[in-house]
């Protein structure tokens, strides 16, 4: 069981997370491999970056004493204790320990997912801190149950005269003859604002020996974990985004002048809600050719009955609950677009909101709850929200309504509860492989309830991390619940 109590600042829950870090006194390595490795101990890194998988901004880990080794963890002190120990690599990853246990650049590796994706770096961790750095740290995406391979990393190369650290040493252009004098890019600053909603990104260009730009590219060099978010266009000083997902998204502009010299910038979207009770679901995270239907289901009570879509029914989901009424005879494309552009015009205006679709609590109000988006052509997201949620228990559903080809899918829930994060589901793997859309043989997670009272909650999930509770539709419907 876990509790969260409403705070004023939103926690966001964000997959942007470039160093790897040992924790509880376990060993791990900070160098790449095949180099010369230090060992990492209880006593190191006081002041770290989040872990992957964690919330915490940074991991306390106490420091050794400071006059000699005694007790002080494995590096000893600093006047004492005979500096690091070498690091030598375990026969095997030990899966959720957040260390790279067998030194080969990977974080549990051949282990069970626990989120969508996860952030991974094969070099040194100490290249992604340098001022102007090129290196950058890569993505591993959940395959259903097993993470794949790290795409999308940079590490350390030859240096160039173009403004960048591109060996990753900290000199930047550090080469005879480097007398180009790079370009400055010109990040707006910070925004903050709703969830599901669109966001302008206004960049600039300057540069002192007046060369002329000669590209700029917007990339996203953070964001929450299952965001399809991206900046379109990419190769313009001006962008816009749909911010999908609550969290924190961090946006690069590169600049680029005719002689190759390169200026980088940063700038930051805090998506939020003021819906005190928020469920988001994302799958897939990452695949190609993803067309699959996957269905978030909300009951007002847990003795109310699964896909009761009357108008007033206790069942939330996309036959009665949707905000946006676009036909899907339009086309999945089409319907998406529509959506998202009708729920943007809620969430930019301030002086709207979505309304609620189902009256559970009669009249129609902020008590009563709604679905925002039901993506039907792959990866997500969904999410329900109720703005002021009554005092009771509610029952989370999620259905794999169609593969459409697919195949097995990976999903992954989200809680939120006074805008914090309350739980996060690792990923589940629902199999529909030759069953009807919506049919007795599709798969459905119970997903667990939802215990609202007064300003906090309690998420109680059903089943346990691997085991969680998932049967057919047809054996859902018996008993209103899996066996």
């Amino acid at each position: 069981m876990f509790e969260l109590q409403r705070s004023s600042s939103p926690r966001e829950w964000n997959s942007f997370t470039t160093r790897l870090v040992a924790v509880m006194g376990l060993c791990a390595c900070t160098t790449a491999p095949g180099e010369d490795r230090t060992l990492v101990g209880a006593d190191r890194g006081a002041n770290l970056p989040p872990v992957v998988g964690t919330e915490d901004a940074s991991v306390g880990i106490p420091t050794g004493g400071s006059s000699g080794g005694g007790d002080g963890g494995p590096t000893g002190g600093s006047s004492g204790g005979g500096g690091p120990r070498p690091c030598v690599p375990g026969p095997a990853e030990v899966c959720g320990n957040n260390l790279d246990d067998t030194c080969d650049g990977l974080v549990d590796e051949g282990c069970v997912c626990m989120g969508p994706e996860k952030n991974c770096y094969a070099g040194r961790p100490s290249d992604l801190e340098q001022a102007n750095t090129a290196c950058r740290a890569g993505v591993q995406y959940c395959e259903l149950e097993f993470y794949g391979p790290c795409e999308g990393q940079i590490l350390p190369g030859d240096e160039v005269c173009d403004g960048l650290d591109n060996d990753c040493d900290g000199a930047v252009d550090d080469l005879p003859n480097c007398d180009n004098i790079p370009p400055q890019a010109i990040c707006p600053p910070d925004q903050a604002g709703s969830t599901l909603a669109n966001y302008t990104l206004e960049g600039g260009y300057m540069d002192a020996d007046g060369d002329a730009m000669q590209s700029a590219e917007w990339r996203l060099v953070g964001k929450p974990a299952g965001s399809t978010a991206v900046p379109m266009p990419p190769n313009a000083l001006r962008t816009e985004t749909f911010a999908d997902l609550q969290g924190e998204y961090v946006f690069e502009l590169t600049v680029t002048d005719a002689r190759g010299g390169i200026g980088k910038c940063q700038t930051r979207i805090n998506a939020g809600s003021d819906d005190e009770l928020r469920v988001e679901m994302v799958w897939n995270t990452g695949a190609a050719n993803d067309h699959s239907d996957v269905d978030m289901h909300l009951l007002r009570d847990p003795n109310a009955r699964w896909f009761d879509e009357a108008p007033d029914g206790g069942d939330c989901f996309f036959a009665n609950c949707r905000v946006c009424r676009a036909p899907y005879d339009l086309g999945d494309d089409a319907v998406e677009v529509e959506c998202r552009e009708e729920i943007s015009r809620f969430n930019n205006d301030p002086n709207l909101d979505p309304p609620p679709q189902i009256a559970w609590f009669p009249p129609l109000d902020t008590d009563d709850p709604r679905l925002d988006l039901d993506d039907v052509q792959g990866l997500g997201p969904e999410n329900i929200n109720i703005r002021s949620p009554r005092d009771g228990t509610y029952r989370l559903g999620v259905h794999y309504w169609h593969d459409d080809g697919f195949g097995r899918s990976s999903v992954s829930v989200r809680v939120f509860c006074g805008g914090e994060l309350a739980m996060s589901f690792e990923p589940v793997t629902l199999d529909n492989r030759g069953a009807n859309p919506g049919g007795a043989d599709t798969a459905f997670w119970e997903v667990g309830d939802i215990v609202w009272q007064g300003d906090g909650c309690r998420v109680q999930p059903f089943g346990e991390v691997g085991n969680r509770r998932v049967c057919t539709t047809g054996e859902l419907t018996l008993n209103n619940r899996c066996p």
